[in-house]
């Protein structure tokens, strides 16, 4: 020590291992923050317990009877089997028989189920098209639903069953097209 004064400390000079270090434990901390999003899905295949039609999910299903009632009176019983594989996404088949859809034209059953379809997740359509999914009527809808979530929905008229299969995403830049578009051509009827 000269006159009084101390030395000052030796500061460790930043070397390109501890930036990277720093740099790893960012990215490390964004994934596990995030992880939902980067992980991909675990897909399984759903099929009825009755066998007649399967489809692959990105998740478990639950599955979920309800009554609902008939346009014409009385009631039936619709099965629902959803899965949710991330906070931002949900994905939904439902499907109902209904014998008295011989009433109708397949284009007026499926129109009066996308109108309950939309007022059930209080939706307003975007975007709807007409198709055939595996030789049966169906009918593509897309839409703004309440909190204003997106939703696509599709709808397949296989005799007297209907199917109604939905993914929501609770912001336009959580949907996942590549998701939706793999749940619906995994759709399948089983011919026994």
């Amino acid at each position: 020590m000269q006159d009084g004064i101390s030395p000052s400390p030796k500061k460790a000079p930043v070397t390109f291992r501890w930036i990277a270090l720093i740099v790893f434990s960012a990215i490390v901390a964004h994934f596990v923050a995030h992880y939902d999003r980067y992980l991909p899905h675990r897909w399984q295949t759903y099929v009825s317990s009755d066998g007649s039609f399967c489809i692959q999910l990105p998740a478990k299903p639950t599955i979920q009877p309800t009554k609902i009632p008939l346009e014409g009176g009385g009631t039936t019983t619709a099965n629902e089997i959803s899965v949710a594989p991330t906070d931002h996404n949900a994905y939904m088949i439902t499907y109902i028989d209904n014998p008295n859809v011989d009433q109708k034209s397949p284009d007026e059953v499926l129109d009066a189920a996308r109108d309950g379809g939309l007022r059930k997740i209080q939706g307003t359509p975007l975007m709807q098209k007409k198709i055939t999914v595996r030789g049966y009527p169906a009918l593509d809808v897309q839409a703004r639903a309440r909190g204003n979530s997106l939703a696509d929905l599709r709808f397949v008229l296989v005799g007297h069953r209907l199917f109604m299969i939905v993914a929501v995403a609770t912001v336009d830049g959580d949907r996942e097209p590549k998701t939706i578009q793999r749940i619906w051509d995994s759709f399948r009827i089983i011919q026994k």
